[in-house]
C-alpha cells in the first residue's frame, strides 16, 4: 500500500512538470507562419518578405543579421529584398525563424533560475556554437540545408533549457552531480524529475508544431547511429548529433552536458564529412559564433575568453575522470581479490562434514592475515544440543567445548581464553534454518590491528556451504534414527509374535499336560502291576518297555509346558567359575567326562540367576558331548568389553546349514529317529535373553562347533536401577 501511495505521487508530480512545460511561451503568429512556409515547398520569396515585413521589429532584426553576417559584411544589405538576393531565400527565412525562436527561449527564464547560477549566456554560446558547426558541415556534407541545420542545432537543447524554466533548483543540482559523478546529466534529471531533456524538447516541439525532423533533433540527438537512420531526417538528425560531440568535446557546454567522442567517427563516416578539416575550421567557426551572438543580441563573453574557460573546465574534468579511474581500478581490484578469495575457497572443497566446512571457511577467513586464526561458531544440529565452536590455525583446529557459563559474545571470550585479540568485527551469516553462523578472526595479543570485512560474494559462499552441510548432516541424523526405528520396530513385532507364538503353545501345553498326564499315570500304574503279575515270565520285559514309553512322553509334555513357561530371574551374588564347575560335575555324574574350563584372570562374583545360567549351560554341555561322541570340550571365561563370555566349543562335526539356521527354534533336531525333544537350545537362549545376553552359534575353522553366550558384567556393587536395566526382565 506504502509504495502503491509512492508511486501515484510520483506520477502526479511528473503531471505537475508536464503542465508546467506546456505553459512556457509560445512562438508568435508570424514565427508559426514562417515554419509553414519552411515545410511548404511551393512557398516563394515575396511571401516571405510580406511576411517578414509585417513585423518591423522583425524585418529590422533579420536585415541586421543579414548584414553582420561574416561573409556577407562587404554587401551593403539595407532592405529585405536585397537580403533574399544576396543571401537567398532559405537562409533569410531561417535567419527570421531564428530571430523568433531566440526572442521566445528567452522567455523560458526567470529571475530565480539566475538565481541559482546558471550559465545562461554559455547555454546559448553552446547552442550557438552547435547551430553554426551544423551548417559548416552541411555545407561540407550536401546532405542537408546548411540554413536548415542552423536552426536545429540552435534549438536542440531547447528541452534542457525548459526544464530549468520550471524546476531550476532541480536542473541545476543535476548538473553539479553529472559533472561529479561523471554520468549522464539526463539520468540524473530522470531520477529526480521522472521526466529527461530530451523528452521535455519533444514535448515542446510537439506543441509548437515544428517539423518532424526538428522535433526528433530534440528528441533523439544523442542516441546511437543505428536508431537515428531510422527516423524520418537521419542526415539532419546526425549532422547536429556530429556538431554537438564536437563543440562538447572543447567542454562549450552547461556543466553535466559531457560528450560521446566514440560517436564523432561513426557520424562523420556515415555523413561523409572528413574530420579533420572541421578540426582546420574550428577557429573561423567560433569568430562566426561571435557574430551570430552579436546578431541575435546574445550578450556573452567573447569566443577567447569561453575557450579559455573551457580549458579550465576540461582541466577540472580531467582531474575527476583521473579520481574516478583511480577508484575504478580500486574496485576493480577489490573485484579480482573477492574472485580470487571465492576460487580459493570453493577448491577446498568439497565439503562432506562440518568438520571439512570448518576447515574451509576457517582459512579463507584467515587468508591474507598472517599469524591469525579463525573462531568459527555453528548452530547445533538439533535443539537442545551445544553450537560447534572450533578454532581453525594453520593447518590444526582445535574443538572449544561450549559452557553455560560463557558470556553473550561467546567468540570473544572464547579468542581471549587462547590469548587472541579480536580482529575487526564479528561476521554473521544467516542461515536458511533462521540460525546464525559467526566467524571471527584472531591474533595474538599485541599484534598490529588489522580489518576483517569479507565480500559479499565470499560471505554468501561460506552461507551456502555451512547451509549445505548442515542440511546433510541433519539429513542422515534422520535417516538413522529411520533406520533404527525400523530395526526396532521389526524386533517388537518378532517379540511380539514370539509371544503369541509362546502364548499359543503354552495353552496346548496346559491343556495336553493335563489331558495326557492323567492316561499316563493309568498306564505307568497299570504297567507296573502288569510287571509284577509277569515278572517271571517272557513278558517282564515287554511292561518295562511300556513304562520307559510312558516316561518319555511325561518327560516331553513336562519340557513342553517347561519351554513356555515364564522365565523368572532372581539374580544373586554368583561365583561363575564354581557355577561352570558344579554343572561339570552333574555331568561327570552321568558318565559324560572330558569337559575342560579355563578362565582367563580372576572372575569377580558377578550378579545373576545361577539356576537358569546352570540349565542353559548344562543343555549346551549336553548337546556338545553328544555331537562330540565323547571327545573333549572346553570352556573358556573371560570378560571382553565389559560382558561375560562363555564360550564352549567341541571337536564334533559342528553344525549343518539348516542347524545354523534354525537351532533355536523349539522342536527342531538333526538327530535321526529315537531323537531328543529339540527343546535344549530353544530353553537355553530363553535363559540367556532373559539376562539380557545373547547366545551365538557357529562352526570352528579347524572343526567342531562353537556356541558363545555373552553376559552383561553386573557386579554386587551395582545399584538396582542398573541392574533392572541391564538386563533383569520376565521372558515368557
Amino acid at each position: 500500500m506504502a509504495e502503491n501511495k509512492h508511486t501515484d505521487a510520483g506520477n502526479r508530480s511528473v503531471d505537475s512538470l508536464l503542465d508546467r512545460l506546456d505553459a512556457l511561451p509560445t512562438p508568435s503568429p508570424v514565427a508559426m507562419r514562417l515554419l509553414t512556409l519552411l515545410e511548404d515547398d511551393s512557398s516563394s520569396a515575396p511571401e516571405v518578405v510580406q511576411l517578414i515585413s509585417s513585423d518591423p521589429a522583425l524585418a529590422s532584426r533579420v536585415v541586421g543579421t543579414c548584414a553582420r553576417h561574416p561573409r556577407y559584411r562587404a554587401f551593403k544589405i539595407d532592405t529585405l529584398e536585397r537580403a533574399v538576393a544576396l543571401l537567398g531565400f532559405d537562409a533569410v527565412r531561417v535567419a527570421a525563424l531564428s530571430v523568433r525562436f531566440f526572442e521566445t527561449i528567452s522567455g523560458f527564464t526567470d529571475d530565480e533560475s539566475e538565481s541559482m547560477n546558471f550559465d545562461i549566456d554559455l547555454f546559448w554560446r553552446h547552442s550557438l556554437t552547435v547551430a553554426v558547426m551544423a551548417e559548416r558541415i552541411a555545407q561540407c556534407g550536401g546532405k542537408v540545408a546548411p540554413a536548415t541545420a542552423f536552426l536545429a542545432g540552435l534549438i536542440h537543447d531547447l528541452g534542457h533549457l525548459g526544464l530549468c524554466a520550471v524546476a531550476p533548483r532541480i536542473f541545476q543540482s543535476a548538473c553539479e552531480i553529472a559533472e561529479v559523478e561523471c554520468s549522464s546529466l539526463d539520468s540524473i534529471i530522470t531520477r529526480h524529475l521522472g521526466v529527461d531533456g530530451r523528452s521535455a524538447g519533444r514535448r515542446i516541439g510537439s506543441r509548437w508544431r515544428l517539423p518532424e525532423g526538428l522535433i526528433d533533433v530534440m528528441w533523439l540527438v544523442d542516441q546511437p547511429v543505428e536508431v537515428m537512420r531510422g527516423t524520418t531526417s537521419p542526415d539532419l538528425l546526425m549532422t547536429v548529433s556530429l556538431a554537438d560531440a564536437l563543440v562538447a568535446r572543447d567542454h562549450v557546454c552547461i556543466q553535466g552536458h559531457g560528450f560521446r567522442a566514440s560517436a564523432i567517427k561513426e557520424l562523420s563516416e556515415s555523413l561523409g564529412v572528413d574530420i579533420p578539416m572541421l578540426q582546420s575550421m574550428r577557429s573561423s567557426v567560433f569568430a562566426e559564433v561571435d557574430a551570430r551572438a552579436e546578431a541575435l543580441g546574445l550578450e556573452s563573453l567573447p569566443s577567447t575568453e569561453v575557450l579559455l574557460r573551457s580549458v579550465t573546465r576540461a582541466n577540472a574534468v580531467l582531474g575527476r575522470f583521473a579520481l574516478a579511474y583511480r577508484d575504478q581500478t580500486a574496485r576493480i581490484d577489490r573485484c579480482e581479490s573477492d574472485i580470487e578469495s571465492l576460487v580459493r575457497f570453493h577448491q577446498s572443497g568439497p565439503f562432506r562434514t562440518i568438520s571439512d566446512v570448518i576447515d574451509g571457511v576457517g582459512d579463507s577467513a584467515r587468508s591474507g592475515v598472517g599469524g591469525a586464526t579463525a573462531c568459527v561458531i555453528i548452530p547445533p544440529l538439533e535443539p537442545g544440543m551445544e553450537p560447534i565452536i572450533r578454532l581453525r590455525g594453520e593447518d590444526h583446529t582445535q574443538c572449544v567445548a561450549f559452557s553455560t557459563g560463557m558470556p553473550a559474545d561467546v567468540a570473544r571470550d572464547v579468542l581471549s581464553r587462547h590469548c587472541l585479540e579480536r580482529q575487526g568485527s564479528p561476521v554473521h551469516l544467516e542461515l536458511r534454518d533462521g540460525g546464525n553462523a559467526v566467524i571471527v578472526l584472531g591474533r595474538s595479543v599485541g599484534s598490529p590491528d588489522c580489518a576483517f570485512e569479507p565480500s559479499a560474494p565470499l560471505r554468501s559462499a561460506w552461507t551456502a556451504a555451512i547451509d549445505d552441510v548442515l542440511s546433510r548432516e541433519r539429513a542422515d541424523r534422520l535417516s538413522e534414527r529411520l533406520a533404527d526405528a525400523n530395526r526396532e520396530n521389526l524386533a517388537h513385532r518378532e517379540t511380539m509374535s514370539q509371544a503369541r507364538a509362546a502364548a499359543a503353545i503354552g495353552a496346548i501345553a496346559a491343556g495336553a499336560a493335563h489331558e495326557i498326564n492323567n492316561p499316563l499315570a493309568v498306564i505307568m500304574g497299570r504297567s507296573h502291576l502288569l510287571g509284577r503279575c509277569l515278572a517271571d515270565t517272557d513278558l517282564s520285559s515287554a511292561t518295562n518297555e511300556i513304562q520307559e514309553a510312558a516316561r518319555k512322553v511325561s518327560d516331553l509334555v513336562e519340557a513342553l509346558s517347561e519351554s513356555v513357561a515364564p522365565i523368572d530371574i532372581r539374580r544373586s551374588e554368583t561365583d561363575l567359575p564354581g557355577l561352570l564347575a558344579r554343572v561339570v560335575s552333574s555331568l561327570d555324574e552321568r558318565g559324560c567326562g572330558g569337559v575342560s574350563i579355563r578362565c582367563a584372570g580372576e572372575m569377580p562374583r558377578v550378579m545373576l540367576d545361577p539356576d537358569h545360567i546352570g540349565s542353559a549351560v548344562w543343555e549346551l554341555l549336553d548337546n556338545g558331548l553328544r555331537a562330540a561322541s565323547g571327545d573333549p570340550i572346553t570352556i573358556d571365561l573371560r570378560l571382553i568389553e565389559g560382558r561375560i563370555r562363555i564360550q564352549i566349543m567341541d571337536s564334533g562335526p559342528g553344525f549343518t546349514e539348516r542347524a545354523l539356521e534354525h537351532a533355536f527354534q523349539p522342536f527342531f533336531s538333526d538327530q535321526p529317529a529315537g531323537r531328543r525333544a529339540g527343546l535344549g537350545l530353544a530353553n537355553a537362549r530363553r535363559r540367556v535373553d532373559a539376562h539380557g545376553g545373547t547366545i551365538l552359534i557357529r562352526n570352528n575353522s579347524s572343526g567342531g562347533a562353537i556356541v558363545t553366550i555373552f553376559l552383561p558384567f553386573l557386579t554386587v556393587t551395582a545399584s538396582p536401577d542398573r541392574l533392572l536395566d541391564e538386563g533383569s526382565r520376565r521372558v515368557a
